[in-house]
């Protein structure tokens, strides 16, 4: 690639990740407003008009919790075109058509509003029937239920977003077979996954958990980058397995879900009064959970994004001493960056707050030290 051209590329990331990150917090403040009036007005009102519908508790949640749903999702869902159809299109990293488009949103709307009605019905139950321990009850709930979705978002939700089938390019298969010895991840586990259908962009992840586990390999990624380049990526995600990182992140998203879980039920025994709520199990409080869970996260985000970002420089290491090809890595990381417009150098602020994973100027100076102490 010419200076020009690298330049342009470079100037085109920045514009682009600027956008991404606008937009990020227009959705967090759109939602934060939400919220605040849910609590301040509409939750009581919203209350009180399903409960003329339905005396049953049961049935009363479902449906709160389907008005509130559609009503944020009707509100964000600008944000969420924009950010997720036309920015992409506009900086030529998408193929999806606009019917595709609308077709996964409607996919994560029904998937998240079952998931959730599920959830809030359980914690309700408990909220109800153990006002004082509640949210100890609802914290193993979240360790079960992170649990069983780690477990089987491979097999049951990735392939309504995305058709996987198994690596069938021998070479690529004995190239990471041999990757692959003594780690417990074996060749039978290791999948392409038809991102090309909506995106330009390259990606590869490590998923699931014991019987379910396994690599996913873009094909946008599989189709355009060499053998060396492939075996890099691949080893990258046996990282993460060897290091055992999903299991570390579910105890971390234990402890932080076990910490808000107590921080609501301290302050709906202290506020419920004051906030014009009947009890601590009414529903018309839910938007004060969510601001409560919904600020810690955000509170705790740098955190969770420091540790993260070590877990990938610790994938990193790994992926560069599995290979002994640091050059593959480097020209790896190149790749990505110009592929999927990825910022080289973010500011220092914005990489400590937004990002999980370290930018790919630091990868590839972590790759150049490791050469240097080579030769």
């Amino acid at each position: 690639m010419s200076d020009i051209s690298k330049k342009q590329t470079a100037e085109s990331s920045k514009k682009y990740s600027l956008q991404k990150h606008i937009l990020a917090v227009n959705g967090i403040i759109v939602a934060l407003i939400y919220l605040v009036f849910m609590c301040l007005f509409g939750s009581n009102i919203l209350n009180h008009l399903i409960s003329q519908i339905t005396a049953n508790q049961y049935l009363l949640i479902a449906l709160y919790i389907l008005v509130f749903v559609i009503i944020i999702d009707i509100i964000t869902i600008p944000l969420s075109f924009y950010g997720g159809f036309v920015l992409e299109h506009i900086f030529k990293l998408s193929n999806q058509k606009f019917l595709g488009w609308v077709k996964d949103e409607i996919k994560k709307f029904m998937l998240s509003l079952v998931l959730l009605v599920v959830l809030v019905e359980i914690m309700y139950i408990f909220l109800r029937n153990f006002p004082n321990s509640w949210w100890i009850f609802v914290t193993i709930i979240w360790i079960f239920f992170s649990i069983v979705m780690a477990k089987l978002a491979p097999v049951l939700i990735f392939p309504l977003f995305y058709k996987s089938v198994p690596i069938e390019n021998e070479d690529i298969k004995k190239g990471l077979e041999f990757l692959s010895e003594g780690t417990g991840i074996n060749i039978q586990g290791v999948y392409k996954i038809n991102l090309s259908k909506n995106t330009k962009k390259a990606n590869a992840a490590l998923a699931g958990m014991g019987s379910t586990r396994r690599v996913l390999l873009g094909d946008t990624l599989l189709d355009s980058y060499s053998l060396a380049e492939i075996k890099s990526v691949f080893a990258h995600e046996l990282g993460h397995h060897v290091y055992h990182h999903i299991w570390k992140m579910l105890v971390i998203g234990t402890i932080t879900g076990g910490f808000g879980f107590a921080i609501c039920h301290y302050v709906l025994s202290k506020m419920i009064e004051i906030l014009g709520f009947q009890s601590i199990h009414d529903i018309a409080a839910f938007p004060v959970i969510c601001i409560i869970l919904a600020a810690l996260g955000f509170i705790l985000m740098p955190i969770q994004n420091a540790i993260s970002r070590r877990f990938e420089r610790e994938s990193d290491r790994y992926a560069i001493e599995k290979t002994n090809d640091p050059e593959a890595f480097i020209s790896t990381m190149d790749k990505l960056a110009e592929q999927n417009l990825a910022d080289r150098t973010p500011n220092r602020l914005v990489e400590l707050l937004l990002y999980s994973h370290p930018p790919i100027s630091k990868r590839i100076e972590m790759a150049k030290k490791n050469i240097q102490s080579l030769s």
